[in-house]
């Protein structure tokens, strides 16, 4: 599964973190493409798949860098 995407300039790295309780946490980290990582969310909240997570880090990246990019 594609976990990286190139989004406004900038790259997008979505990630899941397995939870103690069996679930998969949502994560992302945001760099400008070209530099070094300028914002992460690792809170993004728990999910009871991968796909769940990843899916939910991109949309949430999307709409960070709607508002911020």
């Amino acid at each position: 599964m594609k976990t990286v995407f190139a989004l406004r300039g900038y790259e997008a790295n979505c990630a899941r973190r397995p939870t103690d309780q069996g679930k998969f946490a949502a994560q992302v980290v945001f760099t400008k493409i070209g530099f070094h990582p300028e914002a992460s969310y690792r809170t993004l909240g728990d999910f009871d798949t991968e796909e769940e997570a990843i899916a939910h880090a991109k949309k949430f990246a999307e709409d960070w860098l709607a508002r911020k990019a």
